[in-house]
């Protein structure tokens, strides 16, 4: 009897761990184009020296991308899944890991990233600091990077979201990809089909 209640208490210990899948289609964009020194630009000086993006950033941000014509943007379609690894019971973070079809080359697997759990789900932020070299791009400096995947407990649905403005460090014009990633759909509990 002793040992029967030293397991069920030994498993209570480390929680329920959860995998959840979740399959996203969407679009990425990707421009070449520069912007006129504007005041939205000096958004964007704003957004790439804050060290934590704020909502007023993230706007200016917006902002700044409707200075391009829709035809400046070339647009593919993405399909995205992620894989996460959560404590149902406690809704805490364990894992997350994804794959892009087609992959967008500029995603860097080593930006720094950080977990926050709110009331309906979690996100996991990935971001690099402005002027910092690209790992995969030695040639390109981040003017901004951040990358957004989210799941929502109650509606059973993820979201992955993200802007990677690169900056040549050669300083040539129209060689400094933008690039803009959203995707939605919907999330379950990864099950084994075969």
């Amino acid at each position: 009897m002793r040992y029967l209640l030293l397991i069920l208490f030994s498993f209570s210990i480390y929680g329920e761990t959860s995998k959840v899948l979740c399959e996203l289609d969407g679009t990425y964009s990707v421009t070449y184009k520069d912007i006129k020194k504007t005041y939205l630009s000096e958004g964007i000086e704003l957004f790439k020296n804050l060290a934590r993006q704020t909502q007023q950033s993230l706007f200016l941000l917006q902002r700044a991308k409707t200075n391009f014509a829709e035809e400046d943007w070339q647009k593919d379609k993405i399909y995205i899944v992620q894989y996460w690894e959560v404590d149902s019971e406690k809704e805490t973070f364990k894992s997350l890991t994804h794959t892009l079809e087609p992959s967008p080359i500029w995603i860097n697997p080593d930006a720094e990233w950080e977990a926050t759990k709110s009331k309906t789900g979690i996100t996991v932020e990935h971001s690099m600091r402005s002027g910092e070299t690209h790992s995969i791009f030695p040639d390109y400096e981040v003017g901004a990077y951040r990358i957004s995947n989210t799941f929502n407990w109650y509606t059973g649905k993820g979201q992955m979201s993200g802007d990677i403005w690169l900056n040549k460090k050669d300083g040539s014009k129209n060689k400094n990809p933008k690039i803009e990633i959203f995707a939605s759909g919907k999330c379950e509990s990864q099950k084994k089909k075969f």
